[in-house]
């Protein structure tokens, strides 16, 4: 039944539930600052009424209220925004790893030479140009030596650059799959701490250590996380658990294997490739990974460095072929018949050299690998500047066979006769600059779909500071409410105690 005491323990009740709502603002004003934050808010409930018989009720039975009870503290958050959170860090992650991988191989291109590449090729057809004004002269054939040097240099430079680079993103690849394990088994500690709690509402603070894990993971890995009802999350990568409750299927990183090609470079840098393996027990699995830092990296590494590497095999086949195929067919001031004026170095089981021009070489379209590694100028004519090739005949100071070479300047030997040398080494720079700026706006795009997210997760998960100061002036008004109302009682009891005693 109702009495005074009654009533002073539903004060009492309304100052707790209300000072515990406080602090649940301060909580929330204490982490504002806190990215992995999701901002609680207390969840006041009726506590159980008791029943009342009286005149007061005309002889019915009446519920009365006891007051208010803090029921639960509840963590906002919307699952889908934070899902497609998990989605654009996983494209934008992998389009920054691109973006920067790229625009290494842009400054390795950009500054080689002191000009560019184009301007050693033509200083190369100019010298032969040169030349061919005067066959005899030691100077002029001395000028087509250094030019010839310059742009077997500039091709050896840039082959040398892009393999020393490809290595590195493998190490990077390295770095971020430990991470991965890493984050893998802290989050298998807050799993374990979770499961030990007997409701998963009530480990607030675990879920946000949950939720920051998941996050990274999804930064660095294309990861799918389902949720279950135990508090836990299960995530899978290409269809594999990574981990689920306590059990965790780390990442592995292991040699890459050659396939179709692809990988045809030296043997040393081969072996610094790598592949990213899913270890379980007895056994790894492939795995592929599509998103993510690693999905960039592996792409770096897979794609479009052994394509730029091919295309200058291809570019420095071409010039070698079409180059020495002239020069063997003019001769040099001493009458002899012209040789090679490049070579390369083409391994086979009899580790001989080919220069390119025989019967037997591959097509330009399909070019050896390593053909701009090993590029030079044939040591024969390099040390007899006489065996530089300008004419057709035997007459001394001939210049036919320079004319002839120097017309391959403007030849059309790629893509099905419609580029030239320099056509051809635009389109691949302009092809790698085409996809830089690619990356950059698909980054930007990206940036612009993930800060549009992050504005509507705040609005959901962030904490507001001035509605938090709102909210805790409220609790304060309806705590300071009960405490009167206690004073009060206390007066009624002093009154019914003391004061309407029997004297």
């Amino acid at each position: 039944m109702s009495t005074l005491f009654s009533i002073l323990e539903m004060s009492r009740r309304s100052m707790q539930t209300h000072q515990a709502a406080i602090q649940t603002n301060q909580q929330n004003v204490s982490n504002a600052g806190n990215r992995a934050y999701h901002r609680q808010v207390p969840i006041i409930s009726t506590t159980e009424s008791i029943e009342h018989r009286g005149l007061s009720g005309l002889g019915r039975t009446i519920h009365l209220g006891t007051g208010s009870a803090l029921a639960r503290l509840d963590r906002k958050r919307d699952v889908f925004i934070e899902t497609q959170i998990r989605y654009a860090d996983q494209r934008l992650n992998q389009l920054e790893e691109e973006q920067k991988g790229i625009q290494q191989i842009e400054i390795i291109f950009n500054s080689l030479s002191e000009d560019n590449f184009n301007s050693t090729v033509s200083d190369f057809f100019n010298a032969w140009e040169t030349l061919a004004q005067d066959p005899t002269d030691s100077a002029f054939r001395a000028e087509v030596r250094t030019k010839a040097q310059a742009v077997a240099g500039d091709l050896r430079g840039f082959y040398a650059d892009l393999e020393e680079l490809q290595p590195t993103f493998a190490e990077d690849i390295k770095i971020r799959v430990d991470r991965v394990n890493s984050l893998l088994r802290q989050l298998s500690v807050i799993h374990e701490d979770i499961s030990s709690v007997a409701e998963p509402t009530e480990a607030a603070n675990l879920l946000d250590l949950r939720d920051e894990l998941v996050g990274e993971i999804a930064q660095l890995v294309d990861v799918r996380v389902i949720e279950q009802d135990n508090g836990t999350v299960m995530i899978m990568l290409d269809g594999n658990p990574l981990i689920q409750e306590t059990e965790v299927n780390e990442l592995k990183v292991i040699p890459k294997k050659p396939l179709d090609g692809a990988m045809d470079t030296t043997t040393a840098i081969s072996e610094q490739l790598v592949d990213v393996v899913l270890k379980q027990p007895g056994q790894t699995r492939d795995v592929t990974i599509r998103g993510g830092a690693i999905a960039g990296l592996l792409r770096m590494q897979d794609e479009i460095i052994p394509q730029t590497l091919k295309n200058l095999d291809r570019f420095a086949y071409t010039f070698v072929r079409q180059i020495n195929s002239v020069h063997q067919s003019g001769r040099g001031l001493t009458g002899s018949n012209g040789q090679s004026l490049f070579q390369f170095n083409l391994p086979d089981a009899n580790g001989t050299v080919s220069y390119g021009t025989d019967e037997t070489a591959p097509p330009e379209s399909q070019p050896p690998s390593r053909v701009a590694a090993t590029i030079k100028m044939a040591p024969e004519v390099a040390g007899n500047l006489n065996l530089i090739a300008t004419a057709k005949g035997t007459a001394r100071g001939e210049n036919e066979n320079a004319l002839e070479m120097v017309s391959l300047q403007n030849a059309l030997f790629f893509e099905e006769g419609t580029l030239s040398f320099t056509d051809f080494y635009n389109t691949s720079v302009a092809s790698l600059g085409g996809l830089s700026d690619e990356n950059e706006r698909r980054v930007n795009t990206t940036q612009l779909v993930r800060d549009q997210l992050e504005a509507r997760w705040q609005s959901v998960s962030g904490v507001s500071l001035d509605e938090e100061l709102v909210t805790m002036m409220q609790y304060q008004s309806i705590f300071e409410a009960a405490a009167r109302m206690m004073s009060t009682i206390d007066q009624m009891t002093d009154t019914v105690i003391n004061r309407m005693a029997p004297r």
